[in-house]
């Protein structure tokens, strides 16, 4: 009996944002009134500022949860392990892509222009401040690598990877994401060749 107010309020915020997110399917984030997502959720105005400020904090609130998740399913593989060697990782231990394919709703909804935040850069943004905070990696050879741009690198070309795969719904299979993710993590590319672009010949 103690707790059961934390409950309640736990179920109310889930409530709202449950019902606030099926709205912005319906409509544009802008179109949508607290009102409105009250009156649906079928609770009052003071429940809804018990647990928001405003409507753009509960969608900060949804998508902070939202990443937080990406973030979990990033850290899956490794969880128990102090040191990860790459080549070594089993792709059915990585369920990033699965994860993303199981929610492509909800994650297309938040790259819409349903929304006024910019939700591809906030993926980039956690994934490098993950990078940041968790990561230390072993740099080979006697080049200077500054680890700031080098998480910087990585993370946002993670999250093109990954946006651009949702976007084009899901071309390839999340096993064949998975393993190429770990090709580009393990891959180094010292040569390149020009193309034929009229200069040449």
């Amino acid at each position: 009996m103690v707790d059961y107010p934390d409950k309640r309020v736990q179920r109310s915020k889930s409530d709202i944002k449950e019902t606030f997110l099926k709205l912005l399917h319906q409509k544009p984030f802008e179109q949508i009134t607290i009102s409105e997502i009250v009156r649906e959720a079928n609770y009052n105005r003071g429940t809804f500022y018990a647990n928001f400020e405003t409507k753009e904090h509960l969608l900060e609130e949804v998508i902070t949860d939202v990443l937080s998740e990406m973030v979990e399913q990033i850290r899956t593989p490794y969880k128990t392990f102090e040191t990860v060697n790459m080549k070594e990782m089993k792709l059915e231990d990585i369920t990033l892509f699965s994860y993303f394919k199981e929610n492509a709703s909800l994650y297309k909804l938040l790259l819409s222009d349903h929304i006024r935040v910019d939700f591809r850069f906030q993926i980039a943004k956690a994934i490098e401040e993950m990078f940041n905070r968790e990561y230390d990696y072993e740099i080979e050879g006697d080049s200077y690598i500054d680890t700031k741009w080098l998480y910087i690198f990585r993370a946002h070309g993670i999250a093109g990877l990954i946006i651009r795969w949702i976007e084009e719904d899901f071309p390839d299979s999340p096993d064949y994401m998975s393993e190429q993710t770990l090709n580009f993590m393990t891959t180094a590319t010292k040569v390149f060749h020009v193309k034929n672009n009229g200069y040449f010949g």
